[in-house]
């Protein structure tokens, strides 16, 4: 390839890329997968609200929210993965060991350690887990999907080992007490701090020089090493980031539940896989958005909240999820082979 084509290369990669950060939300409403998506939302809302009672009532949106917050928070991970051209499998595990370590650590029949210390101790972990990604992946040269796939059964191996298999309960009441908490009393605690990531992430993916190169690395590693970026400090940030934001996820889940289970998590890495593909994350990279898995997050939560009040097999709602995923994928290939 001649140094023409490379600059030209680089330099197309760099103009989409920022692109893509200049993109405002509402310009992207009128272009992207969100609208859909959005439509559809409010079409099974309305459906739901005519066809049974008990959907449309404070508790049951209230609580389809608070599990789309701890569920959006880890999908908003898988997402940031994605973007990156590459994937993790391990942000379900990650947010169920979390969970149990600081419901051990915090517990009145266990540890009984004071709450703030707990949390910085699982903070911890948490990171050195996304350093340990971010070096397998990037020094080892480790595809992200053999070294993450890894980590999820490590990760619930220990989950099972630290609680022996039992549910760890009798959590302090100043702790359980902060997903009861809201916002003049509609705007559930939980989902604020699900909008506050969201925010959070989309100005980094949007505004900063990281986010720029996490769409450039996910469109081509090559074009991204010759265009300057750091490469090993972007791929440590990259699972460093998305490793917080599954702690995060598992205090949240911790504190909703008022207790932690051995398989606390499970299957929530294939939600926020799906949740980030049908909001319009690339499994090729480079394209993807916090908005979009946001809607992606809600669409996931409804289906499942619809049919549990429509008394739906749940193994035929498991199926109709599945089938959701492979449609997203199916048009995210019919899309990149327009392109």
């Amino acid at each position: 390839m001649s140094l023409n084509k490379i600059t030209k290369q680089i330099s197309g990669t760099e103009k989409e890329a920022e692109n893509n950060g200049r993109i405002s939300i509402f310009s992207r409403f009128k272009l992207t997968t969100e609208l859909t998506l959005l439509v559809i939302i409010v079409f099974i809302f309305i459906v739901m609200t005519v066809a049974t009672p008990n959907f449309m009532t404070t508790y049951n949106i209230g609580n389809l929210f608070k599990q789309a917050s701890v569920i959006g928070i880890i999908s908003i991970a898988a997402t940031l993965v994605i973007i990156s051209g590459g994937i993790d499998l391990s942000v379900g595990s990650l947010a169920g060991l979390v969970a149990m370590l600081v419901s051990v650590m915090i517990s009145g029949n266990y540890m009984a350690k004071p709450i703030l210390p707990a949390i910085l101790i699982t903070t911890v972990v948490g990171i050195v887990i996304g350093i340990y990604h971010g070096f397998i992946i990037h020094e080892i040269k480790l595809p992200p999907f053999i070294a993450t796939l890894g980590s999820m059964i490590i990760l619930r191996g220990i989950v099972k080992w630290i609680s022996q298999a039992k549910t760890i309960a009798n959590l302090p009441k100043s702790f359980t007490t902060f997903a009861k908490l809201s916002l003049f009393n509609s705007i559930p605690s939980l989902v604020l701090v699900w909008l506050a990531a969201i925010l959070i992430i989309h100005i980094v993916l949007t505004r900063t020089t990281f986010g720029r190169n996490i769409y450039v690395i996910g469109s081509s590693q090559e074009v991204a090493r010759l265009s300057g970026i750091r490469m090993r400090l972007n791929i440590y940030g990259i699972y460093i980031l998305a490793a917080f934001l599954c702690t995060i996820a598992g205090i949240l889940m911790t504190s909703r539940l008022s207790s932690a289970i051995p398989t606390g998590g499970s299957g929530y890495e294939l939600t926020a896989i799906a949740s980030a593909v049908i909001g319009g994350a690339s499994l090729s990279g480079a394209q993807g958005s916090v908005i979009g898995t946001m809607m992606g997050t809600i669409l996931m939560v409804m289906i499942v909240n619809a049919g549990v009040h429509l008394s739906i097999n749940p193994f035929i709602m498991e199926i109709v999820q599945g089938a959701l995923l492979t449609v997203a994928v199916v048009i995210d290939m019919l899309r990149q082979r327009r392109s």
